[in-house]
């Protein structure tokens, strides 16, 4: 996997966190279980948009690459939104 194709899984995810944090943020307490559901969908659609083989992107490398970007977006818009 190059770097430029890291970087677009990178931004791909800070995309899926925003969404996350609006739809948690909406939700109300229970917005946590979609924000899982949102991310866990993630590593599969990252697989299919960037046609990456099993071997190219395992959950150690997800979890390092995305996982991360999304807390960073998803709880703060969570918390902002959920306290409006």
């Amino acid at each position: 996997m190059d770097e430029n194709t890291e970087k677009k899984i990178d931004r791909f995810h800070m995309l899926l966190g925003l969404v996350a944090g609006f739809v948690s943020g909406f939700t109300g307490p229970n917005g946590g279980f979609f924000g899982i559901i949102i991310l866990y969908s993630g590593f599969f659609l990252t697989r299919i948009i960037f046609s990456l083989e099993r071997t190219e992107f395992t959950l150690n490398i997800w979890l390092s690459k995305g996982v991360v970007s999304f807390l960073m977006i998803w709880l703060p818009v969570w918390i902002f939104l959920f306290n409006l």
